[in-house]
């Protein structure tokens, strides 16, 4: 595929449920992708890069529907490169998820938690 790659994505992403399969979440930019109407709501990924981050890091906030339906912001979690698309997950309470980044395209992210 030309122009795909396993490098952290920028910005908004929002999960777009209905194509996910064998383990694959997909998510598509919130700004510019028309979503289907949905009663589940939908998750959001924020990617973003503050200078005082190590090279490659990261951090990850995740949003979700709240009993509102508004989106409510969780922790700003920090994203550590292990290499081969994979990133560690960090919290400040010391908790860790990986996640693998099997494709990430402008017009599209897909990820794999472990």
């Amino acid at each position: 595929m030309h122009g795909m790659t396993m490098a952290l994505p920028s910005g908004s992403w929002t999960h777009s449920f209905e194509e996910d399969a064998d383990g694959i979440e997909v998510y598509r930019p919130t700004a510019t992708f028309a979503f289907p109407p949905s009663r589940k709501g939908r998750k959001v990924l924020e990617f973003g890069a503050p200078g005082a981050m190590a090279p490659g890091e990261a951090t990850l906030t995740s949003m979700a529907p709240g009993p509102d339906d508004r989106p409510r912001a969780g922790p700003v979690t920090r994203l550590r490169p292990m290499g081969m698309g994979r990133y560690a997950l960090g919290d400040a309470g010391g908790a860790q998820q990986v996640i693998d980044i099997v494709e990430a395209t402008p017009d599209v992210l897909r990820l794999s938690r472990r």
